[in-house]
């Protein structure tokens, strides 16, 4: 017969190293798909709050323009939740009692009069100037959130299908 040379190799073993291979693959491109939602969520949140704060200022009642600025927004990353908050907060001194007039005006004035100012000192103007807009646009908002973590998927190179 000559001279030969023989390899074997045992293939019992192969879904184990075909598990690993795959296995590091997703666990990389799990990592990626992750990565990419979260950093479109926190876009997406900090998007809408800017949003809902130019829609709550320009809707706020303007007097001395206090409660307008005293508008903020905040957005966190707590483990799984992206949360957004918008506040405002206006303290107001009369002798020895103190009022927040942004809560006041926001929460007890539409229970009292309505959600309506009667003679509003700058037209527009409505007292519930945090919750209105959400109301109006929180619909809108969400598509907008989708859209912008669709976005991000899309930028790291996540195939994902248009609206």
């Amino acid at each position: 017969m000559g001279a030969s040379n023989r390899i074997t190799v045992n293939i019992d073993g192969r879904r184990n190293i075909v598990q690993r291979v795959l296995g590091a693959f997703f666990r990389r491109w799990d990592q990626r798909l992750d990565d990419a939602l979260d950093e479109g969520a926190v876009v997406a949140a900090h998007d809408v709050m800017d949003e809902w704060k130019r829609k709550a200022v320009d809707v706020a009642p303007l007097d001395k323009g206090h409660l307008r600025r005293s508008i903020k927004v905040d957005t966190a990353k707590d483990g799984d939740n992206v949360t957004g908050t918008i506040s405002a907060s206006v303290i107001e001194t009369h002798g020895a009692r103190k009022r927040d007039y942004a809560a006041y005006l926001h929460d007890e004035y539409p229970i009292k009069h309505g959600d309506r100012f009667r003679n509003p000192t700058t037209p527009g103007t409505i007292p519930r100037f945090i919750s209105e807009p959400l109301e109006r646009e929180g619909a809108n908002w969400a598509a907008q959130m989708e859209d912008d973590i669709k976005a991000e998927l899309r930028r790291r190179g996540f195939r994902i299908g248009r609206r």
